[in-house]
């Protein structure tokens, strides 16, 4: 694919979007000092790679602040609190079927079920811990492996609309909640990290939602 935005060919971008979803994942996971780190860690990698380019850069970059201005204590109580208890009690449960579904008419069992078909049908699996297949974590996992697919068949040579599609699916649907989601977190933590993080999440999502488009329509022109 000839350079998508600057510098960056199709393969860095997958490989940036790759990074992102795999490190906000990681936020949606209950936090330890060693998990901060990791985050941090992986949002220096991925100013390495490019993010500055992109204008989910500056959410990205307020999460960062956030989560190292945040008493680690703190942190780990206000998981529990937003997160901790999906379905019966938590504040913004991170699950898809909390915000799309209602759970008299058997809504959860639908959600989980379609992405568990993207996994069966794409052969990645994620390892749930628990979490049902819709959790929020989970989603970002199976996308950040989609990207990873992506980047690989680039690579090689191949076509990536495939995965681009698979990805699309799981976009698509991700961009009718987590905006107004990001906006309940932002309104309920009280200690600053979630909030940047909902933040964060939203802005990356809504761009994939974007560029999804733009890589589909690229992937279609190529096999033709």
């Amino acid at each position: 694919m000839a350079e998508l935005r600057g510098t960056l060919t199709g393969i860095d971008l997958a490989l940036i979007r790759q990074g992102c979803y795999r490190v906000l994942a990681s936020g949606f996971n209950r936090p330890s000092a060693a998990l901060t780190e990791q985050i941090r860690a992986g949002i220096v990698a991925l100013e390495d790679l490019g993010l500055g380019m992109f204008s989910f850069a500056q959410q990205m970059r307020r999460w960062d602040v956030a989560l190292g201005d945040a008493p680690p204590e703190a942190v780990a109580t206000e998981y529990v609190r937003l997160f901790g208890s999906g379905m019966d009690g938590a504040v913004c449960a991170p699950i898809e079927s909390q915000h799309l579904g209602v759970n008299l008419v058997g809504d959860p069992a639908r959600h989980a079920g379609r992405i568990e078909d993207l996994m069966r049908r794409s052969g990645f699996e994620v390892d749930l811990d628990e979490r049902p297949p819709d959790h929020l974590a989970v989603e970002l996992e199976l996308a950040s492996a989609f990207c990873g697919a992506e980047a690989t068949a680039r690579a090689e040579g191949g076509t990536s609309a495939v995965w681009l599609e698979w990805l699309q699916e799981l976009v698509d649907v991700l961009a009718m909640w987590i905006p107004g989601f990001a906006t309940t977190v932002a309104e309920r933590d009280r200690v600053g990290a979630f909030g940047a993080l909902g933040e964060a999440t939203a802005a990356f999502v809504m761009h994939e939602y974007d560029i999804l488009r733009v890589l589909i329509g690229a992937a279609a022109e190529e096999s033709g």
